[in-house]
């Protein structure tokens, strides 16, 4: 069961949630249905914990690998 992080273009809240085959996305503040599917970054590291693997990015979007390299 994949986590997808998403951003409801109503409210404008970015949120996860499990999506179960062609499961239909919905806001959970404002129940919105117009929702984008957001690029998430991970990785594994040997002990066991989650890790991002993009930089700071510029802070002015939700893209991690934006800004200066």
């Amino acid at each position: 069961m994949p986590i997808f992080e998403y951003r409801c273009e109503k409210c404008k809240k970015t949120f996860e949630t499990l999506v179960f085959g062609n499961q239909e996305v919905s806001c959970p503040t404002c129940k919105g249905k117009n929702v984008k599917k957001l690029m998430s970054a991970f990785s594994h590291s040997s002990d066991g914990k989650f890790t991002s693997s993009a930089g700071p990015g510029c802070g002015s979007c939700s893209a991690a690998s934006c800004g200066p390299s």
